[in-house]
């Protein structure tokens, strides 16, 4: 019988060293979270054909800290949200999105503002659909679903 993976923790050291990686977001003992640089640079290497263990070694990532599990796992859940059509983030996947805000784009770095104006859209789309729904309730058609 196959034993469950038991996720690794990384030790203090571990997480200190992960942290000073430019391409580090956020670490803990338990979880990483990697720059929206990073994912964008990931996907287009990947695009191109090279291996995800390669990846992360060439952005200085020890394959034997993060392990297999951990980077197959990121590799998954990242061509996921590419194909799912969601904006990738630097925060956690299931993270509640916040209201974007008036942002000056032009004073951004053009990998920030990328991100910030496909946050933007997808969050002013949602509202388009939410007031269609409701202008739709007032009128004597069904609603959409």
């Amino acid at each position: 019988m196959k034993q469950p993976h038991k996720k690794s923790i990384f030790t203090p050291e571990q997480v200190e060293l992960l942290a000073q990686n430019p391409f580090t977001a956020k670490v803990n003992r338990r979880q990483i979270l990697f720059t929206l640089e990073f994912k964008n640079l990931f996907l287009s290497r990947y695009e191109e054909g090279d291996s995800s263990m390669e990846i992360f070694m060439d952005c200085g990532y020890a394959p034997d800290i993060l392990g297999k599990h951990r980077i197959y796992g990121f590799v998954r859940r990242l061509r996921e949200t590419v194909e799912s059509g969601k904006p990738l983030t630097e925060d956690y996947p299931n993270a509640k999105a916040e209201p974007p805000t008036r942002i000056d784009y032009n004073t951004m770095p053009s990998q920030l503002s990328l991100s910030a104006m496909q946050r933007e859209l997808t969050y002013l789309r949602q509202q388009v659909e939410f007031l269609k729904k409701i202008t739709e309730l007032g009128s004597d058609k069904k609603p959409r679903t």
